[in-house]
């Protein structure tokens, strides 16, 4: 039996992002930006937290990262395997939880997440696994909804009237995190 109070919450997010595959094609310029903040550089270690279909995985690779990505979907999962063989580039997917990453402490030189991380329900949780995993002096980069801009509006909107799960974070505005957070990235 699981100790993670949100198991049952993962496992409906898992089967629900499984239907998020057809949205990937909304993410490949948002992936290009966010290579480009984060400064990856070829022979990098990357991982990509909540990877979806690994479009920023990909990115990543592309640029000549070693990156390894990781997604709570299976079925995303398999896409991102099945884009990186089409692209003739090597990523290490893993089926796994953002709140209980599979890595070693210091093991990556960047950890990125595009609208991944942001979906689990603790965000200190998710942000301190993410530091954990990496290097001294590393690089964290994420993208997220702007609270102002549509999607954001929408989640806060959603937010105010759908409660979030028992234990799980609220902003200050009703929302629950997922719905309001903002970009950033620390050298």
């Amino acid at each position: 039996m699981s100790n993670d109070p949100f198991a049952q919450l993962k496992v409906i997010q898992r089967e629900g992002w499984s239907l998020f595959a057809p949205l990937e094609a909304v993410t490949t310029a948002t992936a290009a930006e966010l290579v480009r903040h984060a400064r990856i550089r070829a022979g990098q270690f990357v991982l990509d937290v909540g990877c979806g279909t690994g479009v920023g995985a990909l990115t990543a690779a592309r640029a000549g990262a070693k990156v390894c990505a990781l997604d709570l979907s299976p079925v995303l999962i398999q896409h991102g395997r099945q884009h990186a063989a089409l692209a003739g580039v090597e990523i290490e997917f893993s089926e796994g939880d953002v709140e209980a990453l599979p890595y070693l402490d210091s093991t990556f030189d960047v950890v990125i997440s595009q609208f991944g991380h942001m979906f689990a329900p603790r965000p200190d949780v998710t942000i301190a696994e993410m530091l954990r995993a990496l290097k001294p002096g590393g690089t964290i980069a994420f993208s997220t909804w702007p609270p102002e801009h549509y999607v954001g509006q929408m989640f806060a909107l959603v937010g105010k009237f759908i409660p979030p799960p028992p234990g799980a974070a609220r902003r200050r505005n009703g929302a629950t995190p997922t719905s309001s957070a903002s970009g950033s990235a620390m050298p």
